[in-house]
């Protein structure tokens, strides 16, 4: 079992972007060793070894688990893939942090929580968002009163990374909006607001179901509310705000990675005349705070971060099937 004292040596399963950031970022803490990454075509892993400083390359998983070495797996490929990767790396006793979402539902959530709670292995869903300072400190800022009793809240997160028709989105993959953006603001909401008692919303779908657009609302008990919305293949002021019976606070693009924001309180003079901003350094592509915790919580014994539990994560997936669930469709033109 890694104790605190020495490195995690991590492997990374899938090549694309996010898996790069997340190498990058690994390479910033000494309590890390890049040691593998793996590949449908090893070739491809190994270009990505050599970019990296991966110590070695991998065309087969099971290959790549069966090395004693390694401690634990970062999954970064499409969402239908993380369960079954999930599973095969829990099995063959790694630690695993899984790119959200954890899973394409919550019954998914479910079966990677069973198996990891069976095992004794470490287990997260990699939502960064939750790690970062300036996130934290806002919540933190939230939950002690600073704009009084929360009364409703905004966040988008849209931006057009695909055209419409768009080949890389796909069915077979799960590709969806609401599981690769909508996941923040809907973490936000429940972060701050809680579980809603009702949701109302509407998606823009492609023919074979991918969602391209959702925007929701959730309703509270007391009249609270908030409205999110997401895109993949247009513009949707990718900000968010917090309003309260004492204020308002402002979280500037891109909110799911924000160093900074600016509450305004007190009387209406003051809110709009002297505002106070909260600034915070990003360690790295924004990773690095994240992946510090998990390996200071598996140094620790630790099998889930109390920051970010598995069962937190099987109440997002719920309230993400919940918006499907609901949504009223309109087909992609």
């Amino acid at each position: 079992m890694t104790t605190s004292a020495m490195r995690l040596a991590w492997g990374v399963v899938g090549t694309g972007d996010i898996s790069r950031s997340i190498s990058s970022d690994l390479s910033r803490l000494d309590t890390a060793r890049l040691l593998a990454v793996c590949s449908r075509d090893v070739a491809t892993a190994e270009a990505f070894a050599a970019e990296q400083g991966v110590e070695r390359a991998y065309g087969d998983l099971d290959e790549m688990l069966l090395n004693d070495d390694l401690d634990i797996v970062y999954i970064g490929t499409p969402h239908a893939t993380h369960m079954p990767i999930a599973l095969a790396v829990l099995r063959a006793g790694k630690h695993v942090l899984i790119e959200k979402p954890i899973g394409v539902s919550a019954d998914e959530a479910r079966v990677i929580a069973e198996a990891a709670r069976r095992s004794g292995r470490f287990a997260m869903e990699a939502m960064w968002m939750k790690f970062a300072p300036a996130y934290r400190e806002l919540i933190g800022r939230v939950q002690s009163g600073a704009i009084g009793q929360i009364r409703s809240l905004r966040a988008s997160f849209g931006l057009p990374f695909h055209p419409p028709e768009s080949t890389r989105l796909s069915a077979e993959r799960a590709s969806s909006t609401l599981l690769d953006q909508g996941i923040y603001p809907v973490t936000l909401a429940l972060d701050v607001l809680g579980t809603p008692l009702g949701i109302r919303a509407e998606q823009i779908q492609r023919d074979d179901g991918v969602d391209l657009t959702t925007h929701a609302t959730f309703e509270y008990a007391d009249g609270t509310f908030a409205d999110l919305a997401a895109s993949m293949v247009e513009y949707i002021d990718p900000s968010a705000s917090i309003s309260g019976s004492d204020g308002w606070i402002e979280i500037p693009a891109p909110f799911w990675a924000t160093t900074s924001f600016t509450t305004h309180t007190g009387g209406i003079a003051d809110a709009f005349g002297s505002p106070t901003t909260t600034a915070l350094a990003r360690e790295g592509s924004g990773y690095v705070p994240m992946l510090r915790a998990v390996g200071e919580a598996i140094g620790r014994g630790f099998s889930e971060h109390p920051l970010h539990t598995l069962d937190a994560s099987i109440k997002t997936s719920t309230v993400l099937d919940r918006i499907r669930s609901v949504a009223r469709t309109t087909r992609a033109t």
